[in-house]
């Protein structure tokens, strides 16, 4: 929780989303309020950085392939995009949810990693509002 989160989607397109740790606490306060369990914050607040990077492109995106990121809640990341990104009104099969290691030459990958060592700007850095949209 104390640094910065980014999450990067690629497809035909690159989106970077970067989570600031002021942004990451408070949305945390918020989930705990809210009776939202404490390993289940950080999985939310992923979800929702992914669900900020495509919702633009959801319509359009075939597949997902979500870094392992959280072993063990493979299940509950899978059911939570699937729920958001059908609640934007897109027919998306479960089965075009995948987990599994994204390497190094993934496109999602660089564009992360750039951002992360401040050679580019994010894409969005979203608000406490606009993360708990989709949390």
């Amino acid at each position: 929780m104390s640094g910065e989160t980014v999450v990067a989607a690629s497809n035909d397109f690159t989106i970077t989303v970067k989570v600031l740790p002021q942004v990451k606490q408070a949305v945390r306060a918020a989930l705990l309020a809210r009776g939202t369990k404490l390993r289940m914050v950080m999985i939310r607040m992923f979800v929702s950085a992914v669900m900020l990077a495509i919702k633009d492109h959801a319509a359009a995106v075939s597949c997902l392939i979500i870094d392992e990121e959280y072993s063990g809640y493979e299940a509950v990341i899978k059911a939570l995009l699937l729920d958001r990104i059908r609640a934007l009104g897109v027919e998306f099969p479960k089965e075009n949810i995948a987990i599994s290691r994204v390497g190094k030459q993934s496109p999602a990958h660089r564009a992360a990693i750039m951002v992360t060592r401040r050679e580019v700007k994010a894409d969005m850095q979203p608000t406490v509002e606009e993360l708990l949209k989709f949390c």
